[in-house]
């Protein structure tokens, strides 16, 4: 397990790489994917990384439901409603998700039965409307902090609000 001054390191280098890469990016699909994949090489004990996307065409419809995004990792499900799981709860409540223990979660989604922690960060454009969550898996229990929370959303903002 990485101390907390250990991820912030392994965070402040990720976060300059994203930066680097995306400088004049502006398609989201083109960030996303460089996120999901940059993120996912950064930590050992992530297994699946991405996003889940807002569905607009249902959302218009009123319908509150996320789409698969950009990921690496192992199949994820497809389609997630905002009153289910762990992606459900970030996208309806609008603030972070870390499960130390999924199978304790009430209503979790089993994409992958290896999962057993999970972060969730919601991803907001410059307007402050939600477009996406950023998912993170792990085998391991209790893999997800306060640390992680920080500087992810942290790398999500500068990336998707800033």
């Amino acid at each position: 397990m990485l101390t907390a001054s250990q991820k912030t390191e392994i965070y402040q280098s990720l976060k300059k790489e994203i930066l680097s890469v995306l400088d004049n990016e502006f398609d989201r699909v083109a960030q996303m994917a460089s996120i999901a994949c940059l993120a996912s090489q950064a930590f050992e004990s992530w297994f699946w990384t991405g996003f889940y996307i807002v569905d607009q065409v249902k959302k218009a419809q009123g319908v509150d439901e996320l789409v698969v995004g950009p990921y690496q990792g192992t199949l994820g499900c497809l389609r997630i409603d905002f009153k289910r799981g762990v992606c459900g709860a970030a996208a309806r409540e609008r603030t972070t998700q870390i499960v130390p223990d999924v199978h304790a979660f009430p209503g979790h989604i089993a994409c992958d039965s290896r999962t057993n922690s999970e972060i969730v960060v919601p991803v907001f454009d410059k307007a402050g409307e939600l477009i996406a969550v950023f998912d993170v898996d792990s085998e391991s229990y209790s893999t997800f902090d306060e640390t992680d929370r920080e500087h992810l959303e942290d790398i999500l903002a500068a990336v998707f609000s800033a």
